[in-house]
C-alpha cells in the first residue's frame, strides 16, 4: 500500500519552512520519488499563496524560501524566474543530484522495502459505539448529524467527536466507546467532560450523569479534560480497582493489559489516585505509576512524551524495543513477531503517526535492527 498522495502539499509547507523532521523528509522523497517532481507545481502555487506575507515580494526573499526548500548555499548563483516556476526546476535539479533525491535512494536499508505489497497503512479517527441494548454503530463511516437516540438522550457526531444532549433524558443507560487497534476518537461526555481514546482502548460511561458522583470505567488509554463541578466529583475506574478522582482538571491514564505499569499523568488541576495500597493526591506535572495490582510511585514524567499520542507523534525517550513495538502494534494494527533474541536497543526520536508502517521500519532500521512486513499484518523483528 502506497503513501497517500495527499501528504504532499502539508510535507512540502514543512520542508518551506524548515520544520520538518527527518521522518518527514523522508515520506517527501518517497512521494517525489513515485509522483515526479512535476507534481510540486500546483502545491508550489497553492503553499505561496498561503504563506507569502503580502501582495508583494522581493526576489531575495523569494530566492531565500527557494533556498530553503533545496538547502543551497547562499552564495550560489540567483535564478531570475517566475517564484514557482523557479522553485519547481530547482527541486527537481535538487532530486536529481546526489545530495537530494540519488542521496535518499542510495541509503535506503536493503530488505525494507519502501512500498512493499504488504505495506501497512497508519491508523485513523474511528470507533465503535456500543448502545445499551447491545447495538453497535460504526462511527467511521458516518457523517456529521444525530446518531441515536436513547430515553431522550441525543447522540450526535461533529466534526469527528461524539457529543451526548441528556437534557430530555427520560432514563440512564449505559454506553461503550471501543477504539479497536488502528483507531482513536474523541468523545463530549453528558456533562461537557472531554475525553480522548487512544487505540485499543475503551470507555463505559451512562447517558447522563445522576446521585453525588460522577462515575466512568476505561481500559487502554484515554485523556479527560474534566467539566467543573466541585459538588459531583469526577471518577474514571481501572480494570485493576485503581480509582483516579478529579474535580476539574486535566489529566492521562495509560492502562493497557500488556504494559507492566498502569500511569496517571496530572497535567491540570488536582487528581487523587486510589488503590488496594494507599492513596496519593497528585500536583500538576506528576504521575503515579502503578506496577499492576501493586504498589504505586509518584514522579515526573516528560508530559510531552505522555500526550503526543494525543498529538499524532510518536515520541520515544529512552524506550526498549518492545515498549515501541507495542505501540505499533496497536497503531497500525499488527502482529509483532520476533524471530531470535529481541535486540537489546534503545530509542530516542519523534515520528508522526501518519507514516505508512515500511517508513517507520525503515527509519528504525537506522539503528541497525532488521525487519521483514509480512501478509497478514505481520511485522517481523529479524535478529
Amino acid at each position: 500500500m502506497q503513501t497517500n498522495p495527499s501528504q504532499l502539499p502539508e510535507l512540502l509547507e514543512r520542508w518551506m519552512s524548515g520544520q520538518a523532521s527527518e521522518a518527514e523528509k523522508e515520506a517527501f522523497f518517497e512521494l517525489l520519488d513515485r509522483q515526479g517532481a512535476d507534481a510540486l507545481a500546483p502545491h508550489l502555487r497553492d503553499a505561496w499563496e498561503q504563506l507569502r506575507p503580502g501582495p508583494v515580494m522581493t526576489d531575495e526573499t523569494k530566492d531565500a524560501i527557494a533556498d530553503r526548500i533545496l538547502h543551497r548555499p547562499q552564495s550560489a548563483p540567483v535564478w531570475r524566474l517566475g517564484w514557482w516556476y523557479a522553485a519547481a526546476a530547482m527541486l527537481a535539479l535538487a532530486i536529481a543530484i546526489p545530495f537530494g533525491y540519488q542521496y535518499w535512494k542510495a541509503k535506503q536499508p536493503a530488505g525494507v522495502a519502501v512500498n512493499g505489497p504488504h505495506d501497512v497503512a497508519p491508523g485513523k479517527e474511528g470507533a465503535i459505539l456500543t448502545l445499551a441494548g447491545g447495538r453497535q454503530i460504526i462511527l467511521d463511516s458516518l457523517g456529521n448529524g444525530l446518531v441515536a437516540s436513547q430515553q431522550g438522550t441525543r447522540i450526535t457526531l461533529q466534526n469527528g467527536s461524539l457529543a451526548y444532549d441528556a437534557a430530555d433524558a427520560s432514563e440512564i443507560t449505559f454506553n461503550t466507546m471501543t477504539t479497536p487497534r488502528g483507531r482513536k476518537f474523541q468523545l463530549v461526555l453528558p456533562d461537557g467532560t472531554k475525553v480522548w481514546l487512544n487505540a485499543a482502548s475503551s470507555l463505559r460511561f451512562p447517558t447522563a450523569f445522576s446521585g453525588a458522583e460522577r462515575r466512568v470505567e476505561m481500559t487502554g488509554e484515554a485523556y479527560f479534560e474534566v467539566a467543573k463541578d466541585a459538588k459531583h466529583p469526577f471518577f474514571v475506574s481501572i480494570g485493576d480497582g485503581t480509582d483516579v478522582q478529579a474535580l476539574g482538571t486535566a489529566f492521562n491514564i495509560h492502562a493497557y493489559e500488556d504494559e507492566p505499569h498502569i500511569q496517571a499523568t496530572l497535567l491540570e488541576g488536582s487528581v487523587r489516585v486510589r488503590n488496594a495500597t494507599g492513596s496519593r493526591v497528585l500536583v500538576p506535572g506528576q504521575q503515579a505509576r502503578i506496577v499492576q495490582g501493586g504498589a504505586m510511585t509518584v514522579l515526573q514524567p516528560d508530559l510531552e512524551q505522555v500526550t503526543a499520542w494525543k498529538s499524532g507523534v510518536f515520541l520515544f525517550q529512552g524506550a526498549p524495543l518492545r515498549d515501541v513495538m507495542r505501540q505499533l502494534a496497536r497503531w497500525y494494527d499488527i502482529d509483532v513477531i520476533y524471530e531470535g533474541n529481541v535486540p537489546d536497543q534503545i530509542f530516542e526520536g519523534e515520528l508522526p503517526q501518519s507514516l505508512q508502517l515500511s517508513q517507520v521500519t525503515r527509519i528504525l532500521t537506522k539503528v541497525n535492527i532488521k525487519f521483514r512486513i509480512e501478509e497478514g499484518k505481520r511485522l517481523i523483528v529479524l535478529p
